[in-house]
């Protein structure tokens, strides 16, 4: 089964495991936190904790950790247990225990194994107090054993006061019981001609030079595996994982998508998140350097899925804070589902990757002293504190299109944007108006959100004067792979009977990647703007539409102007110009012949003396 998925646009040193073992980290959505652990001979037993780490630093960054009491009361052998390990026997390659603790007092540490063969019992003292250390066990004595319950005796000592013992980061043999499920089927087999493609991995492919599939500094394991004789990687216990290609640095400055197929048998549901990170090292080639720029994109339950390939199909567009692609020297994946299979990793152009806006949103035509600009380059904007607050579910990022500063939301559920430092005083403003692009389906039931939040006089959340209302747009309205430029009168905010301290803007809705851009309130009644010079011109729709291979763009002049008609591919590139230079007023026909051009989607822009008068879209189906 294939699930496609369509988008747009941490280092912390520690040392690498093998293969033979997995971690049990206690992360929420790791190993360890989930298990049924049994605490015993230790007075009232108090249960096993999971909290945040006390001391983050040193060896130990991570954010979780296991916290065991043992008490005054207790046996010097207070314990705790689990029998949720897999089933392992130890051997040449596997025979090494590890575990980070942080004590208050010295005292043993014991590990001890049981199973089918003889119990297996290790002490061995810390040497430091209040701090994290890595303690190793060495179980060669037990080589050929098989176990399946472990024990834990975090304080082997006779005590006066109770003592709260941390402990992190259990390196465990693998075994094989109840293993996770495993794709039965290999990944899709790319359909990109080859000499479109920079390939890092994919049998179907010739692919360049990388360094390595996992660093000496980052947290996964990484092996080489087939499914149905096709070469993959396999990540477990991965918190993240570069793979770096720094020798032979690549060039992807030609290239539109990053493509990469990933299949999990984890749960993808909320808060899981899969993250996806390009480095470019910049025209040093070199790591931090001065000119390394970076930029991630992340997925979550929108569009990942269990048990299934999801490939991936990302525009470099989307990949907004790379300020090139010429030197790119490392790729990152993270996030929580911690076993993770990957295959066909690269980047291509052309191909049937999604709908990407680059033609520029259209540039509005207000002055600026009639409008309050929150986000606009024709404009000077009023202070946004979060273009995506802490508490909403979504991932934004600045791109641009056509050099036009654009926000990206993606596995947008609802964002947040916040302007509450400065809230602004719209009560001499009419509309509100935004450009909103989208790939997703706006069909019904899609339906796309926006609500204003007054905060009232008090200018505070919750002061008991807050006002707010939600108007909601659906396929009516909304449109796939074209600019639709929202012009709400504030009216229509039934429910907002206050604009005078307005802090909160929230956007929701089924359109799951979401292009923004002009977002500012205006005031329509005012005679002080340019519509006078735009009203001017017009661009009429193409007839007939869709067409092959010929049709006609109407437009009309009532005024001489220079005037250019062009007509651009989806993906922003020019195709052809139809028009270019002074033309008398008049009305004008212009024939596009399509004969030499593929079906697909076209937009034809006209534009006068400089200005963009409008862009519209037109279908060749051949």
């Amino acid at each position: 089964m294939k699930k496609t998925v369509l988008f747009l646009a941490m280092f912390v040193l520690c040392g690498s495991l093998f293969a033979q073992y997995y971690n049990a980290d206690f992360e929420d959505g790791g190993t360890g936190s989930e298990w049924a652990w049994t605490v015993g001979n230790n007075a009232d037993n108090p249960e096993l904790e999971f909290i945040d780490n006390p001391v983050s630093g040193g060896i130990n960054t991570t954010p979780k950790v296991a916290q065991f009491t043992a008490r005054a009361g207790g046996q010097s052998w207070a314990l705790c247990y689990t029998s949720d390990i897999q089933d392992f026997a130890f051997n040449a390659e596997n025979s090494t225990v590890k575990i980070m603790v942080n004590k208050p007092i010295i005292s043993n540490v014991g590990i001890k194994f049981e199973g089918s063969a003889a119990p297996m019992e290790i002490l061995i003292p810390n040497t430091m107090i209040n701090q994290w250390e890595e303690i190793t066990f060495d179980f060669s004595g037990a080589i050929g054993n098989s176990y399946n319950l472990m024990v834990i005796i975090p304080d082997f000592a006779d005590r006066l006061q109770d003592n709260v013992i941390y402990f992190d980061n259990i390196q465990l043999p693998s075994g094989n019981v109840n293993p996770d499920p495993e794709p039965t089927v290999a990944a899709p087999t790319p359909e990109v001609p080859s000499g479109d493609v920079i390939s890092l991995f994919s049998n179907a492919y010739t692919d360049v030079t990388v360094d390595g599939w996992s660093t000496d500094w980052d947290q996964a394991f990484v092996e080489d595996i087939q499914i149905e004789g096709n070469d993959t990687k396999l990540y477990t216990n991965l918190t993240y994982a570069a793979i770096t290609f720094e020798t032979e640095t690549i060039d992807a400055s030609g290239m539109d998508f990053f493509h990469m197929d990933i299949w999990t048998p984890n749960d993808t549901s909320a808060p899981a998140v899969f993250n996806v990170k390009l480095v470019d090292y910049g025209p040093d080639g070199v790591f931090d350097g001065g000119d390394d720029t970076e930029s991630e994109v992340s997925f979550n339950e929108t569009t990942m899925d269990s048990e299934t390939w999801v490939s991936l199909d990302i525009p470099m567009i989307n990949f907004g804070g790379l300020a090139s692609r010429e030197h790119l020297a490392m790729l990152i994946i993270s996030g929580d589902p911690n076993t993770v299979y990957v295959d066909n990793v690269y980047f291509y152009t052309g191909g049937t990757g999604p709908a990407v806006p680059e033609i520029a949103a259209p540039t509005p035509t207000q002055l600026q002293e009639n409008v309050v600009s929150l986000y606009s380059n024709a404009y000077t904007d009023v202070t946004v504190d979060t273009w995506s607050a802490e508490w909403d579910q979504a991932e934004v990022a600045d791109i641009q299109i056509e050099g036009n500063d654009t926000k990206l939301y993606t596995s947008l559920v609802f964002a947040g944007i916040e302007f509450t430092s400065q809230t602004i005083d719209a009560t001499d403003m009419t509309h509100l108006s935004m450009d909103v692009w989208t790939p997703d389906s706006t069909a019904d039931p899609a339906v796309f959100k926006v609500k204003l939040v007054d905060f009232g006089a008090d200018g505070a959340w919750g002061g008991g004067d807050d006002v707010e209302d939600e108007l909601i747009f659906d396929e009516n309205v909304m449109d796939t792979a074209a600019w639709v430029s929202l012009d709400i009168p504030l009216t229509d905010f039934a429910g907002l009977t206050t604009t005078g301290h307005l802090a909160q803007m929230i956007i929701s809705g089924d359109p799951n990647t979401v292009y923004i851009d002009n977002i500012y309130f205006y005031n329509g009644d005012s005679d002080v703007n340019e519509s006078s010079f735009y009203s001017a011109y017009s661009l009429g729709e193409n007839y007939p539409n869709p067409f092959n291979p010929t049709t006609t763009i109407s437009f009309s002049l009532e005024k001489a102007a220079d005037v250019t008609l062009s007509v651009y591919n989806v993906k922003g590139r020019l195709v052809e110009t139809l028009i270019e230079g002074t033309l008398s007023p008049n009305s004008y026909n212009q024939v596009w012949n399509a004969e030499d051009s593929a079906s697909g989607i076209y937009f034809y822009r006209l534009s006068v003396d400089g200005k963009e008068i409008d862009t519209k879209r037109m279908v060749l189906l051949k």
